[in-house]
């Protein structure tokens, strides 16, 4: 099973913070130093805090705060197993340095610490460069925490190695021994070198061997995006990654409103990425998501207001050739995301909105009621679609409960992290 991943890239966040009032990969890993303490070496298993080697690379991991962690993404390789990146710190400090914790028995009831990137977390509307906010896991050993900073562990969290990679990372996505990387750059130099409105970003995507920096550009796999697509949006663009067997795909919100674009292409780069049917017209958000077998899930929601957005979905069996509509998403809140398991339940997910749950690929949505969550007040609300009946949902940015469910999302389980 490829890893799966909620909580998306770190632009995904702080844009649907910028709301008024948005992964999940098997493997869980958070490790992490709490905010303004030191951190030192420790014999502690499974509960040192990261400590930067001379290489650069964390030998050991420091305990956390004993506090509830504010977890900012979540990734799984099996409905099991999985890591989650948090942080301890209530608010953005530059002191504080990111967690991950490490679930492999229980399908998220329980969590330990493990070593963590030498990273600040990205939870603030402009991150530093060196900061991480997304987590993807794709085996019970290599994952990545990245965002707009890039760091790899090839031994479960062990160890971690910052990679150099030519931009800024918004998304990140792996298949076989291939990772692309997608840069996102934004500016007066951009706008003047490409033509893009003001409020657009440049996007390009990145091939590399996984472990390597030898990173080379995508041919086709470029363009403009609108950072304004998502009313008060800051920080990096809107396009998001995704592969489903082999297969890259980028989809970009276009300025004012017009058709998004989406590319496609192989993720070894050995082709140039082109465009495939798009059966969004206009959008001022989106959402993108795969599962083997060349199934693709695109949503589109259009002008926000008072807290309601009309949205489309559609659904692709054949790697995007061709599109069958399926049922409108309720109108609440404002989309920011999407998951889809491999059995085809969908989890929609945005700011202002409670997660939109189809256990049978867009035929029908339900809205379930999550214990004690805030979503609706203004905390952006995120979703994993982990199996067809397995589940797991944060509020980026709270410091009280994850939830999860089995039952295709009819019913929830609040679980404090510590």
């Amino acid at each position: 099973m490829n890893g799966t991943q909620v909580g998306s890239a770190t632009a995904r966040r702080r844009t649907l913070r910028a709301f008024p009032a948005f992964l999940i990969v098997a493997a869980l890993l958070v490790t992490g130093a709490a905010c303004g303490q030191a951190t030192a070496p420790s014999t502690a298993t499974g509960t040192a805090g990261a400590t930067a080697a001379p290489s650069g690379e964390p030998d050991g991991t420091a305990a956390p705060s004993g506090g509830a962690l504010s977890v900012l993404s979540a990734s799984f390789v099996s409905p099991s197993a999985g890591w989650l990146l948090a942080t301890p710190c209530p608010d953005p400090a530059p002191t504080c340095r990111t967690v991950v914790m490490r679930e492999t028995t229980d399908g998220g009831r329980t969590w330990s610490a493990v070593p963590a990137p030498d990273a600040p977390p990205a939870d603030q509307s402009t991150p530093p460069a060196t900061a991480v906010g997304t987590i993807l896991f794709t085996s019970p050993g290599t994952g990545w925490a990245f965002g707009p900073a890039l760091w790899q562990t090839r031994d479960g969290g062990g160890t971690w190695r910052k990679m150099s990679v030519p931009g800024p990372v918004q998304d990140l996505a792996a298949a076989g021994n291939r990772v692309l990387a997608l840069t996102s750059r934004c500016g007066a130099s951009t706008r003047a070198s490409t033509g893009a409105s003001a409020g657009a970003c440049r996007f390009q995507v990145y091939s590399a061997a996984v472990g390597s920096d030898d990173w080379r550009a995508v041919q086709g796999a470029a363009g403009s995006d609108d950072q304004q697509a998502v009313p008060g949006a800051v920080g990096p663009g809107s396009a998001r990654l995704v592969v489903s067997d082999g297969v890259g795909y980028v989809f970009a919100m276009a300025a004012g409103q017009d058709r998004p674009v989406l590319l496609a292409g192989p993720v070894n780069g050995s082709a140039r990425w082109r465009p495939v049917p798009d059966p969004c017209v206009a959008a001022s958000s989106g959402a993108l998501a795969a599962a083997p077998g060349g199934w693709l899930f695109l949503g589109c929601g259009g002008q926000p207001g008072v807290g309601e957005q009309v949205k489309v979905a559609w659904l692709s069996g054949d790697g995007g050739h061709s599109w069958h509509q399926v049922a409108r998403p309720p109108s609440g809140g404002y989309l920011g995301g999407a998951s889809m398991s491999p059995d085809g339940t969908i989890f929609l997910f945005g700011a202002r909105m409670n997660l939109y749950v189809s256990p049978d690929r867009g035929r029908g949505w339900q809205s379930p009621t999550l214990p004690n969550a805030a979503g609706g007040a203004g905390y952006p609300l995120t979703g994993l679609a982990i199996t067809g009946t397995r589940g797991f949902a944060f509020e980026a940015g709270v410091d009280q409960h994850v939830w999860l469910t089995s039952d295709s999302g009819r019913h929830w389980t609040a679980v404090t992290v510590r």
